[in-house]
């Protein structure tokens, strides 16, 4: 079989990530690829799934995530990649330094994301990281960002960068605090349910409809949560929910505590937060708003095709062996329908239940209407 170019991308990466090794932790393997060829998790997952069944590599699940151990079985021969001008001015920088072998080869790593950068640039960055490094029991519980962008060239972006280059120098993430993590939410004191909602618009809207009177209500901004560096880590409990209406918890870890489904769109993006959202939530379910969607997407006149009209254009299938999900991914393989298209009646009625709940299936039908 032979491969695409986004396959052979993603198979020359895995085999950079696994280097001598031969296998690569599948746990985040699919935000490593998309942060280092960055392109989608969508498209990795893709990638993925289609090297796992050309027999490149093994463990991947349905979804297109490695589970445990993800061994490379078959290799690319190595391209030898010569040094561009920034790489060699940085290394030849670090190498006039006189450090240890192990810190000055994690900076040379680095010398791949300073296109760009002046040799004067370059001297202030290291001269930056080494007054951090000397800093660094002064900075505990600092903001990682604020810390960045006062040593490092004035950017926020640089220290999420250095992570092997910090380890390398003794420190480790830990070593400074967490940027506090704000996601909108509604509801009553004590909530037996919440939802999650993909867009903060359709949060506006369930809110005006009454529904945060009864339960817990919270906007993922789309992957908002599960690209939060501290939902990536599972930090719920750093995830501060900022009030729309009423007294919702205080944290995202004290909201999804009950019984907890999402709703978003009726389309591969849409069930790729869910499963995202479902590794840091087990218990999270589907919701019943699903329903009247599943009914919109059968129908040619209320929902569309993938293509710039809708801004939907390449998006990648997903692959589920989770009856639920399974059924939204085959529903959705060739048109799409957005949340917003649910009526505010099924809104009121089915807020509150799981897509497979007894209470759900009666109003599964009713999808007319505003």
């Amino acid at each position: 079989m032979s491969q695409s170019d986004g396959t052979i991308r993603v198979h020359r990466e895995l085999q950079r990530l696994a280097a001598d090794r031969g296998w690569l932790n599948g746990s985040r393997l699919v935000n490593r690829l998309a942060d280092a060829l960055a392109i989608s998790h969508l498209e990795v997952r893709h990638n993925l799934l289609a090297l796992a069944q050309a027999g490149v590599i093994d463990n991947v699940g349905p979804t297109g995530d490695g589970l445990g151990r993800v061994n490379i079985l078959r290799r690319l021969l190595e391209e030898p990649t010569p040094l561009s001008d920034h790489e060699r001015e940085w290394r030849d920088l670090i190498s006039s330094k006189g450090l240890n072998s192990v810190l000055e080869a994690e900076l040379g790593e680095v010398g791949i994301l300073l296109a760009g950068l002046s040799r004067s640039d370059m001297e202030h960055l290291l001269d930056g990281f080494f007054r951090l490094v000397a800093d660094h029991d002064k900075l505990a519980g600092r903001d990682p960002y604020e810390i960045s962008a006062k040593y490092l060239l004035g950017s926020s972006k640089i220290l999420g960068k250095l992570a092997k280059t910090l380890a390398a120098a003794g420190l480790s993430a830990s070593s400074f605090g967490n940027r506090p993590r704000y996601m909108l939410g509604a509801g009553p004191a004590q909530s037996r349910f919440t939802l999650l909602i993909e867009n903060p618009e359709c949060l506006e809207r369930v809110v005006a409809l009454g529904v945060a009177e009864r339960i817990t209500v919270i906007a993922t901004y789309g992957y908002g949560i599960s690209w939060s560096g501290l939902g990536l880590e599972g930090r719920l409990d750093h995830i501060k929910i900022a009030r729309v209406a009423g007294t919702p918890p205080a944290t995202l870890k004290e909201a999804v505590a009950v019984e907890t489904c999402f709703w978003g769109d009726l389309d591969p993006a849409g069930l790729d937060i869910f499963v995202k959202l479902r590794a840091l939530i087990p218990h999270l379910d589907l919701s019943a708003l699903y329903g009247p969607m599943l009914t919109a997407v059968a129908d040619a006149a209320t929902s569309h095709p993938y293509c710039p009209l809708v801004e939907k254009s390449g998006q990648t299938t997903i692959f589920s062996s989770n009856g639920a999900e399974s059924a939204l991914a085959i529903a959705c393989r060739f048109r799409s329908v957005d949340q917003e298209h649910v009526s505010n009646a099924d809104i009121l009625s089915l807020a509150d239940e799981a897509l497979n709940s007894p209470e759900s299936k009666p109003a599964l039908a009713s999808s007319k209407g505003p």
